[in-house]
């Protein structure tokens, strides 16, 4: 079944006023574009078709791109499309065929891939009107999924009543883990806990490297405490936690 795919924030983006219902003719929009299907499953390697059909009453060029889900920038060279570019008269039909490639370095699980098609019109077109569907595709990598990450040393610095505390992280996975929104850090004294740290660090880690927290804290805490880092490796996994004693 043909699905008409309007996913949020791909919404159609109108450049010229609608056309007369006398002017599109019959009823059919001057711009439409239909795909099916509208999602779909790819274990790479492995390659899948995509249907696309102008309903509309203009002829139309469809630009075909990729965006990937999550940041995983690497992901896009894994699939292939063809044609990244194709022209429909109304009421034409086309094929898209999709590519999963497995590359050596690819990390096991899966991806999350967005196949856009933006509609542009064709030569002579009447009507500047621009369309834009997506397609959600996930690609699988077959493999055993090991999440581990080390947390190395502490140190402090002290600058302008301003501490900072360098905190070394190391992924020793096999996959990428996301940092933003899954470390928190707490100061501690005797079990109480004095302030809450939000660290500063690179949005995800990749496999085999490593980065640095920055933790600020610019409160009127001095003397030892105990400072609490705990970074949570994925929803509902588990969370990796060491302590450090520090004196600011």
């Amino acid at each position: 079944m043909r699905a008409v795919l309007a996913l949020a924030g791909l919404s159609a983006l109108v450049l010229a006023p609608a056309p007369s219902a006398e002017g599109a003719g019959a009823g059919r929009p001057r711009v439409a574009l239909s795909v099916s299907p509208a999602q779909l499953s790819l274990a790479a390697p492995a390659s899948r078709r995509i249907k696309l059909r102008n309903d509309g009453a203009e002829p139309a060029v469809v630009d075909v791109s990729r965006r990937t889900v999550g940041g995983e920038t690497a992901v896009k060279a894994w699939l292939q499309i063809v044609p990244v570019r194709l022209s429909l008269r109304a009421g034409e039909s086309a094929i898209l065929t999709l590519r999963a490639r497995r590359f050596r370095r690819a990390e096991p699980g899966d991806h999350q891939v967005l196949v856009l098609l933006t509609t542009r019109p064709a030569r002579g077109g009447r009507v500047n009107v621009q369309l834009r569907l997506g397609v959600r595709v996930r690609m699988r990598v077959p493999g055993r999924i090991v999440r581990r990450l080390r947390l190395g040393g502490l140190r402090v610095h002290r600058e302008r009543g301003v501490r900072s505390m360098f905190v070394s992280v190391a992924n020793r996975g096999n996959v990428t883990l996301q940092l933003r929104g899954h470390v928190t850090t707490s100061l501690v004294r005797r079990g109480k806990q004095l302030a809450r740290l939000s660290p500063r660090a690179r949005p995800a880690l990749l496999p085999g490297t490593r980065a640095v927290l920055v933790l600020r804290y610019g409160g009127h805490v001095r003397g030892p405490v105990t400072a609490v880092v705990r970074v949570r490796l994925g929803s509902g996994l588990r969370v990796v936690e060491r302590r450090y004693r520090v004196r600011l």
